[in-house]
């Protein structure tokens, strides 16, 4: 039942992708800090909203030292984000999700003695593989040029904030019973707040409300949609599955949002200035076979 949630988070996470690059390559002019804190604020408004239909849990919220905590780390890791939409491809932003499971499969394993099978093991290592592919380029197989030093720094701070919002969402609901929507209203509404006292902190208030800000607005509104829902999902599975576990299936990303892509770029004729191509097409799809055979060996 965990799959199911991770795989439709995924497709949620991946829409969310694809609709915040076309936002920002629309128009390059908004503020990282107003672009980050609308992108947040309708996030947590979204939630509230899956919240108020009451089907993973109703409304909560729950403020301890943890939430604040994952609430600050969670202030870089989506202004990291924003710097990437800016300065990558979408489906390299995936990358993340091959980065985490190694080191979240040694916690699992060594430190909270979580037990899993040696084929759970092989199958977390052909996905973070499958998921590795995607990160090189298909023609020449090397690694995309845009994957800076700086880049490679800003997956491993987004890989670790991964951890640190999954383990202490497992800590949280085993100790407090929290539900995986009232864990993302906490640290969702704390986010907002510290976004807002950035943007005001360095003048950009008016910012806010400018045409960019205007024009972007709406692509956001959807994204959030997608983002909260992904979100909610992924927490939801985490409630009965390791973190390892979650984190490897999340390897699938990079095809999702590949394909997701394709759907909105080449069909509905959005621009994301993804590049596409036969030599890429045959790459990806060696890439795809170690998905699926992990994906089946830690199913």
């Amino acid at each position: 039942m965990w799959q199911l949630y991770v795989l439709a988070s995924l497709f949620a996470t991946a829409g969310e992708d694809v609709v915040d690059k076309v936002a920002i390559v629309s128009d390059r002019k908004i503020d990282s800090f107003v672009a980050t804190f609308w992108r947040i604020t309708l996030f947590f408004i979204c939630a509230l909203a899956i919240a108020a239909l009451g089907v993973l849990g109703g409304i909560q919220f729950i403020f301890v030292p943890m939430v604040f905590f994952v609430a600050i780390l969670g202030i870089g890791n989506s202004l990291i984000y924003t710097a990437l939409l800016r300065r990558i491809e979408v489906t390299g932003i995936g990358a993340i999700s091959y980065l985490a499971p190694f080191l979240f499969l040694v916690i699992d394993t060594k430190v909270l003695h979580t037990a899993l099978t040696a084929g759970e093991i092989a199958g977390v290592f052909l996905m973070v593989l499958g998921g590795l592919a995607f990160a090189l380029d298909g023609k020449t197989h090397h690694f995309k040029k845009e994957l800076s030093l700086s880049v490679w720094l800003m997956f491993l701070y987004m890989a670790l904030f991964t951890g640190v919002e999954g383990y202490a969402f497992k800590y949280l609901h085993l100790l407090y019973g929290t539900t995986a929507i009232g864990y993302t209203l906490s640290y969702g509404i704390l986010m907002c707040a510290g976004l807002f006292i950035l943007v005001v902190a360095s003048g950009k208030s008016k910012l806010l409300w400018r045409k960019a800000a205007q024009r972007y607005v709406p692509y956001i509104a959807v994204s959030k949609a997608f983002d909260a829902t992904g979100t909610v999902l992924w927490t939801q599975a985490l409630t009965v599955a390791a973190v390892s576990q979650v984190s490897a299936m999340g390897a699938l990303e990079p095809l999702v949002i590949f394909v997701v892509t394709i759907l909105m770029q080449d069909m509905l004729r959005f621009r994301a200035n993804e590049r596409l191509g036969r030599s890429r097409m045959r790459w990806k799809a060696g890439a795809v076979a170690l998905l699926v055979v992990g994906g089946l060996l830690i199913s």
